[in-house]
Protein backbone atom coordinates (compact mmCIF):
# COMPACT_ATOMS: atom_id res chain seq x y z
CA UNK A 1 0.00 0.00 0.00
CA UNK A 2 1.39 3.50 -0.92
CA UNK A 3 0.62 5.83 2.07
CA UNK A 4 -2.49 3.73 2.94
CA UNK A 5 -3.96 2.85 -0.23
CA UNK A 6 -4.19 -0.77 -2.04
CA UNK A 7 -2.14 -2.57 0.27
CA UNK A 8 -0.38 -2.17 3.87
CA UNK A 9 1.95 0.02 5.39
CA UNK A 10 4.50 -1.89 7.64
CA UNK A 11 4.16 -0.10 11.05
CA UNK A 12 8.59 -0.26 11.14
CA UNK A 13 8.93 0.72 7.70
CA UNK A 14 6.44 3.12 6.85
CA UNK A 15 7.67 4.19 3.36
CA UNK A 16 8.21 0.93 2.53
CA UNK A 17 5.28 -0.26 0.03
CA UNK A 18 2.91 -4.08 0.39
CA UNK A 19 1.10 -5.17 -1.85
CA UNK A 20 -2.04 -7.63 -1.57
CA UNK A 21 -1.22 -10.87 -3.03
CA UNK A 22 -2.67 -10.75 -6.55
CA UNK A 23 -3.98 -14.81 -5.77
CA UNK A 24 -7.33 -13.01 -3.85
CA UNK A 25 -8.34 -10.77 -6.64
CA UNK A 26 -7.89 -13.43 -9.31
CA UNK A 27 -10.31 -15.99 -7.16
CA UNK A 28 -12.73 -12.98 -6.71
CA UNK A 29 -13.22 -12.84 -10.20
CA UNK A 30 -12.82 -9.36 -13.01
CA UNK A 31 -13.63 -6.13 -11.67
CA UNK A 32 -14.60 -2.83 -13.61
CA UNK A 33 -12.48 -0.28 -10.69
CA UNK A 34 -10.36 -0.14 -8.34
CA UNK A 35 -10.65 3.35 -7.09
CA UNK A 36 -7.16 2.82 -4.77
CA UNK A 37 -4.49 1.13 -6.36
CA UNK A 38 -0.77 2.43 -5.58
CA UNK A 39 1.69 3.61 -8.12
CA UNK A 40 3.52 1.05 -8.04
CA UNK A 41 0.65 -1.46 -8.50
CA UNK A 42 2.38 -3.86 -10.91
CA UNK A 43 -0.43 -6.54 -11.89
CA UNK A 44 -3.92 -5.26 -12.81
CA UNK A 45 -6.52 -5.42 -10.17
CA UNK A 46 -9.58 -4.05 -12.59
CA UNK A 47 -9.87 -2.81 -16.10
CA UNK A 48 -10.30 0.70 -15.00
CA UNK A 49 -7.60 2.00 -11.99
CA UNK A 50 -7.46 5.64 -9.93
CA UNK A 51 -4.35 6.18 -8.07
CA UNK A 52 -3.83 9.10 -5.55
CA UNK A 53 -3.92 11.38 -8.32
CA UNK A 54 -7.18 10.82 -9.13
CA UNK A 55 -8.89 11.15 -6.28
CA UNK A 56 -11.13 7.83 -6.05
CA UNK A 57 -12.87 9.16 -3.24
CA UNK A 58 -14.72 11.51 -5.26
CA UNK A 59 -14.58 10.65 -9.03
CA UNK A 60 -17.39 8.42 -10.14
CA UNK A 61 -17.58 4.83 -9.39
CA UNK A 62 -19.02 2.80 -12.30
CA UNK A 63 -19.30 -1.74 -12.55
CA UNK A 64 -18.09 -3.86 -10.06
CA UNK A 65 -15.62 -2.72 -7.57
CA UNK A 66 -12.63 -3.91 -5.46
CA UNK A 67 -11.68 -2.10 -2.74
CA UNK A 68 -9.11 -2.33 -0.46
CA UNK A 69 -8.97 1.39 0.73
CA UNK A 70 -6.30 3.03 2.84
CA UNK A 71 -5.96 1.43 6.47
CA UNK A 72 -7.14 3.95 9.24
CA UNK A 73 -9.00 6.74 9.84
CA UNK A 74 -9.59 7.25 5.94
CA UNK A 75 -11.09 3.58 5.45
CA UNK A 76 -14.39 4.52 6.70
CA UNK A 77 -15.41 7.27 3.84
CA UNK A 78 -14.28 4.68 1.38
CA UNK A 79 -16.62 2.01 2.73
CA UNK A 80 -19.38 4.64 2.86
CA UNK A 81 -19.01 5.08 -0.81
CA UNK A 82 -18.93 2.00 -1.01
CA UNK A 83 -21.77 1.25 0.59
CA UNK A 84 -24.39 3.50 -1.47
CA UNK A 85 -22.59 2.32 -4.61
CA UNK A 86 -23.96 -0.71 -3.94
CA UNK A 87 -21.53 -3.69 -6.02
CA UNK A 88 -18.18 -4.29 -4.84
CA UNK A 89 -15.33 -6.06 -2.46
CA UNK A 90 -13.58 -4.60 0.13
CA UNK A 91 -10.33 -5.60 1.92
CA UNK A 92 -9.75 -4.62 5.16
CA UNK A 93 -8.54 -5.74 8.43
CA UNK A 94 -11.12 -7.85 10.66
CA UNK A 95 -11.38 -5.31 13.37
CA UNK A 96 -14.96 -6.42 13.85
CA UNK A 97 -15.49 -4.35 17.41
CA UNK A 98 -14.75 -1.09 15.78
CA UNK A 99 -17.53 1.51 15.18
CA UNK A 100 -16.46 1.68 11.60
CA UNK A 101 -17.44 -2.15 11.67
CA UNK A 102 -20.82 -1.16 12.80
CA UNK A 103 -21.78 1.57 11.31
CA UNK A 104 -20.74 0.30 7.52
CA UNK A 105 -20.59 -3.28 7.73
CA UNK A 106 -22.30 -5.64 9.81
CA UNK A 107 -25.58 -4.03 9.12
CA UNK A 108 -25.08 -3.05 5.45
CA UNK A 109 -22.97 -5.35 3.73
CA UNK A 110 -24.52 -8.61 2.24
CA UNK A 111 -21.69 -11.10 3.01
CA UNK A 112 -18.54 -11.39 4.49
CA UNK A 113 -15.03 -13.78 3.99
CA UNK A 114 -12.97 -14.04 7.21
CA UNK A 115 -9.53 -15.28 5.71
CA UNK A 116 -8.00 -18.02 7.44
CA UNK A 117 -4.44 -16.80 9.03
CA UNK A 118 -2.67 -13.83 8.05
CA UNK A 119 -2.24 -12.00 4.62
CA UNK A 120 1.68 -12.12 4.12
CA UNK A 121 2.03 -8.76 1.91
CA UNK A 122 4.31 -8.65 -0.99
CA UNK A 123 6.78 -5.93 -1.93
CA UNK A 124 6.01 -3.96 -5.50
CA UNK A 125 8.47 -6.05 -7.68
CA UNK A 126 5.94 -9.13 -6.63
CA UNK A 127 8.49 -10.75 -4.07
CA UNK A 128 6.79 -11.81 -0.56
CA UNK A 129 7.90 -9.59 1.92
CA UNK A 130 7.68 -10.04 5.98
CA UNK A 131 4.63 -7.98 6.38
CA UNK A 132 1.61 -9.33 7.36
CA UNK A 133 -0.26 -6.34 8.82
CA UNK A 134 -0.05 -7.17 12.47
CA UNK A 135 -4.04 -8.38 11.88
CA UNK A 136 -6.54 -10.92 10.31
CA UNK A 137 -8.16 -9.65 6.96
CA UNK A 138 -11.48 -10.28 6.18
CA UNK A 139 -13.14 -9.52 2.55
CA UNK A 140 -16.30 -7.42 2.26
CA UNK A 141 -19.45 -8.27 -0.34
CA UNK A 142 -22.11 -5.23 -1.31
CA UNK A 143 -24.72 -6.75 -3.05
CA UNK A 144 -25.87 -10.04 -3.48
CA UNK A 145 -23.62 -11.38 -6.13
CA UNK A 146 -20.33 -9.91 -4.58
CA UNK A 147 -21.72 -12.34 -1.45
CA UNK A 148 -22.42 -15.28 -3.68
CA UNK A 149 -19.02 -14.59 -4.93
CA UNK A 150 -17.22 -14.55 -1.77
CA UNK A 151 -19.37 -17.99 -0.51
CA UNK A 152 -17.66 -20.30 -3.60
CA UNK A 153 -14.74 -18.11 -4.55
CA UNK A 154 -12.37 -20.85 -2.66
CA UNK A 155 -10.36 -18.83 -0.48
CA UNK A 156 -9.47 -20.46 2.89
CA UNK A 157 -11.64 -18.77 5.45
CA UNK A 158 -15.22 -18.74 6.91
CA UNK A 159 -18.47 -16.86 5.34
CA UNK A 160 -20.80 -15.39 7.01
CA UNK A 161 -23.86 -14.09 5.35
CA UNK A 162 -25.36 -10.69 6.09
CA UNK A 163 -28.12 -8.04 5.02
CA UNK A 164 -30.01 -8.06 1.43
CA UNK A 165 -28.85 -5.16 0.18
CA UNK A 166 -32.35 -4.04 -1.57
CA UNK A 167 -30.08 -1.42 -4.21
CA UNK A 168 -28.55 -0.96 -7.08
CA UNK A 169 -26.84 1.75 -9.27
CA UNK A 170 -27.71 3.54 -11.87
CA UNK A 171 -25.59 6.38 -12.07
CA UNK A 172 -22.80 8.22 -9.91
CA UNK A 173 -24.45 10.70 -7.47
CA UNK A 174 -26.29 9.11 -4.89
CA UNK A 175 -29.70 10.45 -4.44
CA UNK A 176 -31.71 11.37 -0.52
CA UNK A 177 -33.51 8.47 -1.11
CA UNK A 178 -30.65 6.28 -1.09
CA UNK A 179 -28.90 7.30 1.70
CA UNK A 180 -31.69 7.62 4.08
CA UNK A 181 -32.45 3.48 2.82
CA UNK A 182 -29.15 3.56 4.41
CA UNK A 183 -29.77 4.75 7.67
CA UNK A 184 -32.88 3.52 8.14
CA UNK A 185 -31.29 0.19 7.68
CA UNK A 186 -29.23 0.64 9.80
CA UNK A 187 -31.15 2.39 13.17
CA UNK A 188 -34.58 1.65 11.92
CA UNK A 189 -36.79 4.27 11.17
CA UNK A 190 -38.33 5.75 14.51
CA UNK A 191 -35.38 7.52 15.93
CA UNK A 192 -34.68 11.08 13.82
CA UNK A 193 -31.65 11.86 16.03
CA UNK A 194 -30.06 8.46 15.06
CA UNK A 195 -30.66 8.87 11.48
CA UNK A 196 -29.83 12.53 11.22
CA UNK A 197 -26.13 11.34 12.79
CA UNK A 198 -26.14 8.55 10.35
CA UNK A 199 -26.94 10.79 7.57
CA UNK A 200 -24.30 13.78 7.72
CA UNK A 201 -22.03 10.93 8.35
CA UNK A 202 -22.44 9.52 4.73
CA UNK A 203 -23.87 12.70 3.08
CA UNK A 204 -22.00 15.68 4.70
CA UNK A 205 -22.30 17.36 1.07
CA UNK A 206 -25.63 16.74 0.32
CA UNK A 207 -26.62 18.42 3.97
CA UNK A 208 -24.11 21.24 3.25
CA UNK A 209 -25.76 22.02 0.56
CA UNK A 210 -29.27 22.14 1.59
CA UNK A 211 -30.26 24.23 4.97
CA UNK A 212 -33.23 21.74 5.08
CA UNK A 213 -31.75 18.60 4.87
CA UNK A 214 -33.92 17.22 7.90
CA UNK A 215 -36.95 17.89 6.49
CA UNK A 216 -35.80 16.20 3.31
CA UNK A 217 -34.88 13.29 5.68
CA UNK A 218 -38.49 13.04 7.02
CA UNK A 219 -39.83 13.07 3.56
CA UNK A 220 -37.66 10.26 2.34
CA UNK A 221 -38.15 7.91 5.16
CA UNK A 222 -42.22 8.29 4.60
CA UNK A 223 -41.32 7.53 0.97
CA UNK A 224 -39.14 4.15 2.27
CA UNK A 225 -42.27 3.31 4.91
CA UNK A 226 -44.25 3.37 1.61
CA UNK A 227 -42.43 1.34 -0.65
CA UNK A 228 -40.87 -0.52 2.21
CA UNK A 229 -37.17 -1.48 -0.15
CA UNK A 230 -36.98 -5.21 0.89
CA UNK A 231 -35.37 -7.30 -2.02
CA UNK A 232 -36.54 -4.77 -4.54
CA UNK A 233 -34.51 -2.38 -6.46
CA UNK A 234 -34.69 1.18 -5.91
CA UNK A 235 -32.96 4.01 -7.88
CA UNK A 236 -30.31 4.95 -6.16
CA UNK A 237 -28.80 7.80 -8.06
CA UNK A 238 -29.95 10.72 -10.41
Amino acid sequence: MSKGMSGHQSAKMITDTWLNPPSIIRALGEFDLDPCTPPEMPWETAKKRYTIADNGLIAPWNGRVWLNPPYGRECAKWLVKLAIHGNGIALIFARTETEMFFDYIWDIADGLLFLKGRIRFLRPDGTPGDSTGGAPSVLIGYGRSNADCLEGCGIEGKYVPLNYTPIIVVGVSPTWFSVVCIAVRHHGDTDLSLIYDMVERIAPDKVERNQFWKEKVRQQIQRYRKQKPVKQQVELFN
